[in-house]
């Protein structure tokens, strides 16, 4: 069974009329969603992850300062994919060069003339 989103005005209303209920709906639709997850371990990467969300809502000083500090931590974890994609890369290139300066493992061709 999927619980869907409530409209944007629905979910405004609720944040200056009933805050505690928004969060209550927060947190379901956030347990069904690791619930649905299809192995133990993304499972288990999912509770550590939300764990990391709630405890940077919790340092926040305001709704604005969790989004920004949230925010920040997905700009991380998207720098730090892309560094791990383009990492083995670079080391392929690096690993094809000559390892020493002098370059006594190069085997010269002859040139016909």
């Amino acid at each position: 069974m999927t619980t869907r989103l409530p409209a944007f005005e629905v979910l405004v209303d609720m944040a200056r009329n009933d805050p505690n209920g928004l969060e209550t709906l927060r947190r379901s639709m956030t347990e069904a969603v690791i619930a649905a997850a299809s192995s133990d371990s993304t499972k288990r990467r999912l509770k550590g992850l939300q764990f990391r969300v709630d405890l940077e809502r919790q340092r926040a000083r305001t709704p604005l300062a969790a989004a920004i500090r949230i925010s920040e931590m997905m700009c991380r974890s998207l720098a730090d994919l892309h560094a791990s994609m383009v990492a083995p890369l670079e080391e392929i290139e690096i690993k094809e060069l000559p390892q020493d300066p002098d370059h006594s493992n190069i085997i010269p061709f002859p040139i016909d003339r």
